[in-house]
């Protein structure tokens, strides 16, 4: 019987620590001005290569949002081809649509909190 409460502890020790290591969390930040959001558009869309801004419908329309991630993400610098971990930092996300022809479904820039830094880019794939 001991042992059996021993496996069932085991067990349940290994589920929470396996369901913590992969939470993704994204969180609100405050809203911003029109303003500061075309600026945050701006200043996402200008950090981009040429060839992934040309992938982009509009970059007026970006969309803006809180993100912070509990789990590992390496985002890519657009300046060398190093990658960087955002692990548990709070970030502006900003998300650009792309065209059809594109073979993303979308670009996400990763701006630090105040909008004043670009930590890098993903995107995600059709």
């Amino acid at each position: 019987m001991k042992n059996l409460l021993y496996i069932l502890i085991c067990i349940l020790l290994l589920a929470v620590v396996g369901c913590s290591f992969n939470k993704q969390v994204t969180s609100s930040i405050s809203t911003f001005t029109e303003e500061k959001e075309y600026d945050f558009q701006k200043f996402a869309y200008q950090s981009l290569s040429k060839s992934l801004k040309k992938e982009i419908i509009d970059w007026q329309q970006g969309e803006i949002s809180g993100f912070k991630t509990g789990s590992k993400l390496e985002v890519f610098n657009n300046k060398n081809s190093n990658t960087k971990d955002i692990q548990d930092v709070q970030t502006i996300k900003v998300t650009f649509t792309t065209n059809e022809e594109s073979k993303f479904k979308s670009i996400n820039i990763y701006l630090d909190e105040k909008g004043e830094e670009v930590l890098g880019f993903l995107t995600e794939d059709k």
